[in-house]
C-alpha cells in the first residue's frame, strides 16, 4: 500500500514538473513568435493609422498570446514566465503608439484600453467564473419553476 501511494505522489510529481517544462517551453516559443512579428509590424507601422495598427496588435495578442482560452494553464505561471509575457505585450504597445522604450507603459496600455497580463489572466477567470456561476442559478431557476 505504501509503494502504490509512493508511486502516486511519485507520478504526481512528475507530471507537474512536466507541466513545468511545457510552460517554460512554451513561452519561450511563444516569446520568438511574437517577437518576429512584432518586427513585421515595426516594419509596416510608418504606413499605418493607429487604428489599424491596434487591430492588428490585438489580433498578434489574441492569436500568439493565447490569452482567451488558456487562462487556466497562464493563472499559476511563474512570475518571471509572466514577466516574459508582459515584454512581449509592452514591446506591441510601444510598438502601436510609436513611442519611444523610455516612455511609461502603463500610460500606453491605459490609452490604449489594454490591461496588463495578470490583470487580463485574473479578469478572464473572474468572468468566466461569474458567467459558470449565473448560468448554473438560472438552470436551478427553471428547474425549481418547472
Amino acid at each position: 500500500m505504501y509503494m502504490s501511494l509512493y508511486r502516486c505522489g511519485l507520478q504526481s510529481y512528475l507530471s507537474v514538473c512536466l507541466l513545468l517544462v511545457w510552460e517554460y517551453v512554451s513561452v519561450s516559443l511563444l516569446s520568438k513568435s511574437c517577437c518576429s512579428h512584432i518586427c513585421k509590424l515595426r516594419c509596416i507601422r510608418p504606413y499605418l493609422d493607429s487604428k489599424t495598427a491596434s487591430t492588428i496588435a490585438a489580433s498578434i495578442v489574441h492569436s500568439k498570446l493565447e490569452l482567451d482560452y488558456c487562462n487556466s494553464l497562464y493563472y499559476n505561471l511563474p512570475k518571471s514566465q509572466l514577466n516574459r509575457l508582459q515584454q512581449i505585450q509592452n514591446c506591441l504597445a510601444h510598438t502601436v503608439v510609436k513611442a519611444p522604450k523610455s516612455s511609461h507603459i502603463t500610460l500606453i496600455l491605459r490609452s490604449l484600453h489594454w490591461l496588463k497580463i495578470n490583470e487580463r489572466i485574473e479578469y478572464k477567470l473572474l468572468s468566466l467564473t461569474y458567467k459558470v456561476l449565473r448560468s448554473r442559478a438560472c438552470l436551478c431557476q427553471s428547474l425549481a419553476l418547472a
